[in-house]
């Protein structure tokens, strides 16, 4: 059987040929005839081949998850028992205890800042971090589609449709 790649070719062809009035209509028909049964029957198994994969990485991320679930749930039970191994260690009234083939101690992170004023208008402007304005093209689609002369748009964004291949 012809590839899709081969098929695509062949059905060019015949479009060419149909438009030059080379063949007749009775043998163009015949030759479309078979090339979409060819065709279909090169989808079909195209569509099996798409559906398999979307299975499989399905199933994939789906262990992913899992996978990402179960690790976040260790990195707990870590955090968890650092927490109950340091609160334990405050109440002894200690930094540093061995314990068999480890050594445990406390020690102090460096500072860090935490905002007590979590308004922008109330930090001085030279701890403020000027960034780049980004486009809302959100509000550029719902603009156009709504049909707004936008005269700062024009030649600068504009609609478009394009199609993609459902399988059902």
């Amino acid at each position: 059987m012809a590839s899709i790649y081969e098929l695509s070719a062949e059905f060019m062809t015949l479009w060419q040929l149909m438009e030059d009035g080379t063949l007749e209509d009775e043998a163009l028909e015949g030759a479309f005839d078979v090339a979409k049964e060819d065709l279909a029957d090169k989808l079909e198994g195209y569509c099996k081949f798409i559906k398999n994969l979307e299975a499989t990485i399905a199933g994939l991320k789906a262990e992913e998850k899992r996978l990402a679930d179960r690790r976040k749930a260790m990195e707990n039970t870590v955090e968890r028992s650092k927490l109950a191994m340091a609160n334990a260690m405050r109440i002894a009234g200690e930094k540093k205890i061995p314990a068999g083939s480890f050594t445990c101690s406390l020690q102090q992170n460096p500072p860090k800042v935490v905002l007590d004023e979590p308004y922008l208008a109330n930090i001085p402007e030279k701890y403020l971090v000027p960034q780049e304005p980004t486009i809302n093209k959100k509000l550029i689609l719902e603009d156009l589609k709504e049909g707004f002369a936008i005269p700062e748009l024009e030649g600068v964004a504009h609609l478009e449709t394009g199609e993609s291949l459902r399988i059902r």
